[in-house]
């Protein structure tokens, strides 16, 4: 029997939710190696959302595509580990990680979100229904991204809820779905020196890796004070070449603007990319027609 107009509603909704938390907790993990635990509590949930409804799927044979989005978080997931892995090698991956999570974990939750809205208007079944419950899920959280980056920060809140307590640490020693936890969890960074070889050799590379960041951090750091001296100085260059020349164009160097400039992507070109890929979609249809 094939799966039921009301019911593939429903799951479609359900997966728009399922992207939108993924994307809000994303920017919660620590960084490696102290959100290892964090990100595998997180991708084991992923992966057992689509392995859940595998079999429902299968009987009602519910189309390939609409399969296939349910790894959606856990590639998510999968993009954030492979960024930080890279970041232990490589520090300035931090900044690729910084545009990643920019916003609730925005541009990639914008694509994910375009592919499913092209899976529904591609298909008959109550297309008008699941664009609006996808775009009523879609704006709040937009607004409630750009209103946390800019200035509520909501995101460092959750994550000292989440993972800033105790409750890891109580792992410790216990075992979880069949499989012994260490003695000390990764959230808890040890580098100090170890006896044993091998645990130094680690350690030591995480000691390694700690500083990169530490000083990549100073690098950004750095790069944002001299570029406000570099613009205080062009402007106070700018007053005194006009007071010189009396000219009156360079005056406007030293009014200073209404507010600074976002220092990520603006909120018009997420719904710019949503729109071409609305009419692109439009316009296949209207070709095969054709």
């Amino acid at each position: 029997m094939p799966l039921k107009h009301a019911t593939e509603t429903f799951f479609v909704f359900l997966l728009g939710v399922a992207i939108l938390l993924t994307g809000l907790l994303l920017p919660t993990l620590p960084d490696l190696p102290a959100g290892a635990v964090p990100w595998a509590i997180l991708f084991a949930l992923s992966v057992l959302y689509p392995l859940s409804l595998f079999a429902l799927f299968r009987r009602r044979r519910a189309d390939h595509a609409f399969r296939l989005l349910h790894w959606m978080p856990a590639l998510l997931l999968l993009l954030w580990l492979a960024i930080e892995v890279l970041a232990l090698e490589l520090p300035r991956a931090l900044l690729v990680m910084n545009w990643f999570t920019w916003g609730w974990t925005l541009g990639a939750v914008t694509v994910a979100f375009i592919l499913l809205l092209s899976y529904c208007l591609q298909v008959v079944r109550r297309r008008v229904t699941r664009v609006t419950l996808l775009l009523l899920a879609f704006i709040p959280f937009v607004g409630g991204a750009l209103a946390s980056e800019q200035t509520t920060h909501w995101d460092r809140q959750l994550a000292a809820v989440l993972w800033g307590g105790e409750w890891l640490t109580q792992l410790e020693g216990k075992e979880l779905l069949g499989i012994r936890l260490a003695g000390r969890l990764p959230t808890q960074q040890n580098l100090s020196a170890s006896s044993d070889a091998g645990e130094e050799g680690w350690r030591e590379k995480l000691r390694q890796a700690e500083q990169r960041r530490r000083e990549a951090r100073e690098q950004r750091l750095a790069a944002g004070g001299s570029s406000l001296s570099a613009a205080s100085l062009i402007a106070r260059t700018a007053s005194s070449q006009s007071s010189m020349w009396g000219g009156t164009q360079l005056n406007e160097a030293k009014t200073q603007p209404a507010r600074l400039p976002s220092s990520g992507p603006e909120l018009g070109a997420f719904l710019l990319l949503m729109l071409a890929g609305y009419t692109g979609v439009l316009h296949d249809r209207a070709r095969r027609r054709g």
